[in-house]
């Protein structure tokens, strides 16, 4: 397994880390299995989530490894919340896992500009971290978001020690302003999705182009021994100049629609998955979907019909796209 340091904390992660959204999805006796399996490979990055957000998962990772704890960094995350109900999300972080500290704690899927200023008010989830950070449960704060203008903003708001996103060839935003600037001020760096959600087609380059980005850290979910094997093969050969030339070469021959699936759009009055649809129609056309992701991707094709133009998606879209267009155009292929 190769390692790099996590920006300026000083900590030696894996380039592979485990992400757990899923976990809920599989047995503790399975869960068990498989992310000490992927501690046995090397890998030493467990990240997860707070109870009140993802539900029983941080208690999964915790029976799972807590006799392991000094083998791996645990990092958890909690959605917009006051101070007072962060330190309680926190405390419970702690007792879900069985640790009397967390290496890395961020703000959860920060998406649009009112959740942030929430977060950094004075009696917002930022001063909750902070307490928590002098009371020796939380070592390093970082933010997540799906939306490279929000992770832009909150760097230039607070010293973060760490930033997370989304990052694949279908979702590629973050490589313009995020990774550099955070590169530049010491600030680590977690891309997850690596796949899109098992959507993308051929899974191997889609993990070649996490892993040649330069982020110290690319998360993927993990529930299968054969699945664990499979991305270790992928994360271990050092990326070379030429092979991440070649991919940004495929990248830019492959048009984009702009979605950066911060959900903005959502809900549809027609029920229509419209980040599904802005997100990997491009991409698809070009590579074709996995099956699980050709599924999805059909479900919402399937209701792209109802689309009946009222624009309302067009006009909560922070990044003023053209969405109708591309629904249509879905609509017409199937």
């Amino acid at each position: 397994m190769r390692y790099r340091i996590l920006g300026r904390t000083g900590m030696k992660v894996s380039v592979l880390g485990c992400g757990t959204n899923a976990l809920a999805g599989i047995s503790q006796e399975q869960a068990n299995i498989v992310l000490n399996y992927a501690i046995d490979k090397g890998i030493n990055v467990i990240e997860t989530g707070s109870r009140r957000t993802y539900g029983i998962i941080e208690e999964m990772v915790g029976n799972a490894i807590s006799d392991r704890r000094d083998e791996i960094w645990l990092f958890s995350k909690s959605i917009e919340l006051t101070a007072k109900e962060m330190l309680r999300d926190v405390d419970q972080s702690l007792a879900s896992l069985r640790t009397d500290h967390i290496d890395l704690y961020q703000l959860g899927n920060i998406r649009f500009p009112h959740q942030l200023e929430r977060c950094l008010a004075p009696n917002g989830a930022l001063r909750g971290l902070i307490r928590a950070q002098r009371e020796g449960k939380v070592t390093f704060i970082g933010i997540t978001s799906h939306a490279p203008d929000i992770l832009m903003k909150a760097m230039e708001s607070f010293p973060f020690d760490n930033v997370q996103f989304l990052l694949n060839m279908a979702n590629p935003y973050a490589l313009e302003e995020v990774i550099p600037y955070a590169k530049r001020r010491g600030i680590g760096t977690i891309s997850m999705q690596p796949t899109g959600h098992g959507f993308l087609k051929p899974a191997s380059k889609a993990f070649r182009f996490s892993f040649c980005s330069g982020v110290d850290v690319v998360l993927s979910g993990m529930y299968s021994l054969g699945t664990i094997d499979e991305n270790v093969a992928f994360a271990e050969p050092e990326p070379t100049e030429a092979e991440w030339e070649g991919l940004l070469r495929e990248l830019r021959e492959l048009p984009s629609s702009g979605c950066r699936q911060c959900g903005a759009c959502m809900p549809c009055p027609q029920e229509i998955g419209i980040p599904t649809i802005m997100t990997f129609t491009h991409y698809r056309a070009k590579y074709g979907l996995l099956p699980p992701g050709e599924r999805a991707f059909m479900e919402q094709a399937q209701r792209a019909s109802r689309c009946d133009e009222c624009g309302e998606c067009e006009k909560r879209c922070p990044y003023r796209l053209s969405i109708i267009p591309v629904v249509k155009m879905v609509a017409g292929k199937i």
